[in-house]
């Protein structure tokens, strides 16, 4: 079993090691990198989602040659990254759906507080953001070597995110689905919406903390994973998908 997992604006594959220690050895943690991200730093940006939906596709597309069943977790960005990849794999319909998809700490639209990329102040404002969402560690706030690698990654992230058209989501799927989110940082009324795109087995599960409550809660997502990937459910969507 594999897990693919798709990380958030600025963030890197390396987000998901505390996750991939508390999973045991049955499930293979993939930690998808985007280009100009972490280990792949060298490489230019993405224009826009459809090109990292398409690189992010061959990425899966050769894991999935050897037909072993896999899921996809998305964080915060990578939820709307985890939807546009599965829409080309439902498209295309060269490798075998995933048996369960987990979304987190994304509504399926755009945050209302995401500004013009164009406006002088955006700089400042990736720097607000990002430390009113606990995204970085408190010393490094004022660090200016820190913030002279990760400005230019959050400001190409949230470009994509800015100029994403969340009314082209037409996914309609029936694969089990599990929602992670905070109430303080996602309200449930906005997450709920989720299931117009999920319309079997969708379940919305709540957390304490900010924006990033996973580091928080590894543990816990962990287990809920681990079940979601050996349930009933999953029994009956796998005999569903594969008939």
């Amino acid at each position: 079993m594999r897990l693919f997992c798709f990380t958030y604006a600025g963030g890197n594959a390396a987000f998901f090691d505390l996750l991939e220690s508390n999973l045991n050895e049955s499930v293979e943690v993939i930690k998808l990198e985007y280009a100009g991200h972490g280990t792949r730093h060298r490489e230019r940006f993405y224009d826009n989602f459809e090109e990292l939906a398409q690189d992010m596709y061959k990425i899966i597309y050769r894991y999935c040659q050897d037909g072993q069943d896999y899921a996809l977790f998305g964080y915060s960005m990578g939820s709307i990254s985890v939807v546009e990849v599965l829409t080309l794999i439902m498209q295309r319909d060269e490798i075998l759906a995933p048996i369960h998809v987990f979304l987190s700490a994304h509504e399926p639209y755009t945050k209302r507080e995401l500004m013009d990329f164009d406006n002088d102040k955006t700089d400042e404002w990736i720097k607000h953001r990002t430390m009113k969402f606990g995204g970085i560690p408190e010393q490094l706030i004022a660090n200016k070597s820190f913030w002279r690698i990760y400005l230019p990654i959050y400001r190409a992230d949230y470009k994509l995110i800015n100029e994403y058209d969340f009314d082209k989501l037409k996914l309609k799927s029936n694969i089990p689905a599990t929602i992670f989110y905070s109430e303080t940082d996602t309200p449930f009324e906005d997450m709920i919406q989720w299931k117009h795109y999920f319309s079997g087995y969708c379940k919305l599960i709540c957390y304490e903390g900010n924006h990033f409550f996973i580091r928080e809660h590894y543990i816990s997502i962990a287990e809920i994973i681990e079940q979601k990937l050996g349930g009933e459910e999953l029994g009956r969507f796998k005999k569903k998908r594969d008939d």
